[in-house]
């Protein structure tokens, strides 16, 4: 299955030829195409032209394509914003990432609210403080998936920019003169369970906020999540493993759904 929708996918990259040239030759046609059009490809022929098109019914028309049934088409909506480059776009990007389960759409998504994002001026630093496991379940790769998850959705708010590892973030805030939060990370629970046939992994994670350069606690963030897998698929310490990072993850977009006003109240911006 999943090598289907991949595959599907792909027809974005092939599908700027012939068929982006010869279909919807016009904005009205392309529009009426992209919410009509029984055949995908016509439909992601038409989102590609109206990424380069003027008509105001373009944006909204892409953003509701976010929610169409075929991949290649949610893929081709996501790149056709981009290329408009309207920050507009962000709440309807942001949503569909959040829900968005084919990979390759959601490096479509996210690429797309990364370029829309940069655009928007700098409000604030973030970076990652400490990242510990304090559930007990001895995996140095559920740490890896806090902070991978942690740096990417953090750099997904509006007018945030996650410093690299390594910078210094109290230099940086006292250099650009701007707001330096840091956000120490933890698991703080992650169990198996049952659930009818399936086995489970439930999850939790805390964020602790703190302002620079006075270390100063503003604020946390939790979220938790649960990863479920047919028990018969579950066979070994690998299966066992990815269902420990999936819920790992899942409690990161859990956290994180609240952390755009817990950050901007940390570092003071909530009222401007």
């Amino acid at each position: 299955m999943l090598r289907r929708l991949l595959t599907a996918v792909t027809l974005v990259a092939t599908l700027l030829g012939p068929i982006a040239q010869t279909t919807a030759q016009d904005n009205t046609g392309a529009l009426k195409d992209l919410a009509t059009a029984t055949d995908s490809r016509q439909r992601v022929a038409a989102a590609l032209v109206l990424g380069k098109a003027t008509n105001p019914g373009a944006r909204p028309a892409l953003e509701k394509a976010l929610q169409d049934k075929d991949p290649s088409v949610r893929a081709a909506a996501a790149a056709a914003l981009g290329t408009r480059g309207e920050q507009a776009s962000l709440p309807a990007l942001r949503a569909a990432l959040s829900k968005e389960e084919v990979v390759n759409v959601r490096t479509q998504l996210d690429a797309t609210v990364q370029r829309l994002a940069s655009k928007a001026p700098v409000r604030f630093l973030v970076s990652l403080g400490k990242v510990e496991n304090r559930s007990g379940v001895k995996d140095a790769g559920v740490n890896d998936i806090l902070r991978g998850e942690t740096r990417a959705k953090a750099a997904l708010i509006p007018g945030v920019e996650v410093l690299s590892e390594g910078v210094d973030p109290v230099a940086a805030g006292q250099s650009r003169k701007l707001p330096s939060i840091t956000l120490d990370a933890a698991i703080t629970h992650l169990a198996n369970g049952q659930q009818g046939g399936d086995v489970s992994y439930a999850a939790k994670v805390e964020f602790l906020l703190r302002k620079q350069p006075e270390q100063a606690l503003k604020g946390s963030l939790s979220g938790s999540a649960r990863a479920l897998a047919e028990a018969r698929s579950v066979r070994g310490p690998a299966q066992i493993a990815q269902l420990q990072r999936d819920a790992v993850s899942g409690a990161v977009e859990s956290a994180f759904r609240g952390a755009t006003s817990a950050l901007e109240s940390a570092a003071g911006l909530s009222k401007r």
